[in-house]
């Protein structure tokens, strides 16, 4: 059973309190939702696991645990996690082929390979890139022979 999102719990509170009945069921609060009985019992067995097959269940009821379950804060992400670095096709194709990109990122005025050269995390991503399209093109090749 997953967790229900947030902004489904959300929904489900704003119906619970715009209705004025002292007894919501389920498929009275699916009608005020406008979501299918079964999934919004789906929703709500995480709360209360009989809501399913027990039909004189009140769901207003469950309105304090819904709130107190909207009131968490969110996890905060972790900021010790290195960001994901997205290398776009523009960026791509700057580059035609490896030994392009090997020209332009790692030679000097005279054409010679910079050994004290030091790649960013952003040309490494590029290069392996280049190297995973490089390879699916002799892979595709291979194919059709």
């Amino acid at each position: 059973m997953a967790k229900p999102t947030k902004a489904e719990v959300k929904r489900v509170i704003g119906a619970l309190k715009r209705s004025k009945k002292k007894f919501v069921s389920l498929e009275a609060l699916s009608r005020l939702v406008g979501l299918y009985p079964d999934v919004l019992g789906d929703t709500l067995s995480y709360f209360e696991p009989m809501i399913r097959m027990d039909p004189s269940i009140n769901t207003r009821d469950l309105l304090p645990v819904l709130q107190e379950y909207v009131a968490e804060p969110i996890k905060p992400v972790d900021p010790n996690k290195p960001k994901r670095t997205v290398i776009s096709k523009k960026e791509l194709s700057r580059y035609a082929s490896i030994p392009d990109f090997v020209m332009k990122k790692m030679t000097n005025v005279g054409g010679l390979v910079d050994t004290s050269m030091v790649l960013s995390d952003e040309d490494l991503h590029i290069l392996e890139k280049l190297i995973q399209n490089e390879m699916a093109k002799r892979k595709k090749a291979a194919k059709h022979k």
